[in-house]
């Protein structure tokens, strides 16, 4: 039999790949600093005035670190510390404990004072214009404490957990009672909403048209009026455990445990939702007008900008339970479940190496017998 040679039409794809579209992206970060903890970090990452970033972890400690990363102190606690540190009007850090504990710290971690206000404490504490401080309890109280230290309590029924924003002396906050409370600063009752379900963690916030925003994990976004009835509910797919934000050019910005990172317009309409591989939990914060930083349970940290386009991503080697801080140099601290606190530099002006797919057909010569 004669040879034969044939020539086959073969359609190949042949493509430069980039890392938006599977390739090489020249990366935002720097990581400047990464600090090992004693135990997992659920407390939001606090930066005072002069830079001090602080924090409380269940491994009973509350640290101090200068602006790069170094320890300038660990204070030590009895009891695991959930609850997100304060910066008070006098320049002192407040920060309750599981030990039943609310600690005054200085800023370099010196304890100034302590008081045992009754209950576990779980909100980070906040504060009147009086100074009276605000927080919730696991013995279903919202509790303030006057500067001269008088204790008055409103009752939540249930675990009272979530966040509280101050506005005008009005305290606002969610409960594990189905509701979202209203209060005077005396702890009176103005206002009520009833929520599907608990309101754990988010804490409201206050939007530029003067209504306020939290997530619960009936899986909706309430959009309310402390003053009027206005109610607007955005559902999503999963819980919302964090506390939305909104951007400079009005984009409100939320994560839920649908695994989704969830940009609302100022009206209150998903104009887009970014899929992440895991459990959206922490809170986002703001990196300029229209960016911002969010971590997720695929142990990634998220730069998106308001058009839903995803900048950069960093894996920061655990689950990112806890909300970043910015530091004002654009430093973003950053604290993961594999007790590891992370400084990484953010480069805004980086930019993205793009490659497109090319399709070509080709003829190549294949011989047989």
């Amino acid at each position: 039999m004669k040879n034969r040679i044939k020539f086959i039409a073969v359609n190949l794809l042949i493509a430069a790949i980039s890392s938006t579209a599977f390739g090489q992206m020249i990366s935002h970060f720097d990581l400047i600093k990464s600090l090992k903890t004693n135990g997992k970090v659920y407390s939001e990452i606090l930066v005072t005035s002069d830079t001090t970033v602080i924090f409380g972890s269940h491994g009973k400690r509350v640290y101090f670190l200068n602006n790069i990363g170094e320890t300038i102190s660990k204070f030590k606690t009895r009891g695991w510390v959930h609850a997100s540190a304060s910066e008070l009007d006098d320049g002192s850090v407040a920060i309750g404990c599981y030990d039943k504990n609310v600690y005054f710290l200085d800023q370099v971690g010196n304890l100034l004072r302590k008081i045992r206000p009754g209950g576990r404490i779980f909100s980070k504490i906040e504060q009147l214009t009086d100074g009276t401080l605000v927080f919730g309890t696991n013995k279903n109280k919202i509790q303030y404490i006057s500067p001269e230290g008088l204790k008055y309590a409103f009752d939540t029924k249930k675990l009272a957990h979530g966040g509280i924003t101050v506005r005008d002396n009005e305290v606002i906050s969610g409960t594990h009672n189905n509701q979202i409370y209203i209060l005077d600063e005396k702890g009176k009752l103005k206002k009520s909403i009833a929520t599907e379900n608990w309101v754990v963690h988010s804490q409201p916030a206050i939007l530029k048209n003067g209504m306020l925003a939290v997530g619960s994990y009936d899986k909706n976004l309430y959009i309310f009026d402390t003053k009027k009835d206005t109610l607007k509910k955005v559902k999503v797919g999963g819980k919302i455990h964090g506390s939305p934000i909104q951007l400079n050019d009005g984009t409100i910005v939320f994560g839920s445990t649908d695994k989704y990172i969830y940009l609302l317009t100022e009206d209150g309409d998903i104009k887009y939702k970014i899929e992440t591989g895991g459990w959206v939990v922490s809170s986002p914060r703001a990196l300029s007008d229209s960016t911002f930083c969010i971590g997720s349970y695929d142990h990634n940290l998220y730069v998106i900008n308001s058009k839903g386009e995803v900048i950069d991503k960093y894996d920061t080697g655990g689950k990112i339970f806890s909300s970043p801080a910015i530091l004002p140099n654009n430093t973003i601290v950053v604290a993961s479940n594999n007790r590891k606190v992370h400084f990484l530099k953010y480069n805004s002006h980086s930019t993205i190496k793009k490659f497109t797919v090319k399709e070509k057909t080709c003829s190549i010569p294949v011989e047989s017998l």
